[in-house]
C-alpha cells in the first residue's frame, strides 16, 4: 500500500458501502441511499470524490459545476485530523465561481466548519429537513 495517503480520488462504484456506512454514521436519520449514491455518481463522476487513508476511505464530497455541495461527510472517528479541509479545498479548486450548500440550522459542528471554510450564511429554507430549517451557506468566489 502507498505511503503517500491521504490521497483524494473519483468515487469509484466499488465505494459504495464504505461511502454508505459514513452515511448512516453521519447522517442517521436521512442518510442516502444506494441508488441515489450511483445516480450522483454517475451523474457528478469528476465531482464526487473520496478522502482515502491506508485505513480505506474516510470521508467525501459531492458537488457539481455550480459549485452546490449536496453532501460531505467524514468518519467519525477521523474528523478533527484535516480531512473535511482537504475535500472542501479540493471543491473550491474545481467550481469557478462560488461554494453553496444547506445545512441542518441545529447542526452547529456543521455551521462552525463551514464558517471556519470561509462561508458566511445567506439565508434559510423553512422545514427543509422535515420539522428542521436549513441554513444556505455560501462562500463566493476570490476574484
Amino acid at each position: 500500500m502507498p505511503e503517500d495517503y491521504p490521497i483524494i480520488r473519483k468515487f469509484e462504484p466499488g465505494d459504495i458501502e464504505e461511502i454508505r456506512a459514513i452515511e448512516r454514521q453521519a447522517f442517521p436519520k436521512t442518510a442516502y441511499s444506494k441508488e441515489l449514491l450511483l445516480h450522483y455518481g454517475m451523474h457528478y463522476p469528476e465531482t464526487f470524490v473520496v478522502i482515502e487513508t491506508g485505513e480505506g476511505i474516510v470521508g467525501y464530497i459531492i458537488f457539481d459545476t455550480s459549485g452546490h455541495i449536496h453532501s460531505t461527510a467524514v468518519k467519525s472517528a477521523q474528523r478533527k485530523r484535516g480531512f473535511g479541509t482537504m475535500l472542501f479545498r479540493y471543491a473550491r479548486k474545481h467550481v469557478d465561481r462560488k461554494l453553496w450548500l444547506e445545512v441542518r440550522s441545529r447542526n452547529t459542528g456543521a455551521i462552525g466548519f463551514y464558517k471556519a471554510m470561509g462561508m458566511r450564511v445567506s439565508g434559510s429554507i423553512q422545514n427543509y429537513y422535515g420539522k428542521d430549517d436549513a441554513l444556505v451557506m455560501v462562500l463566493e468566489s476570490e476574484s
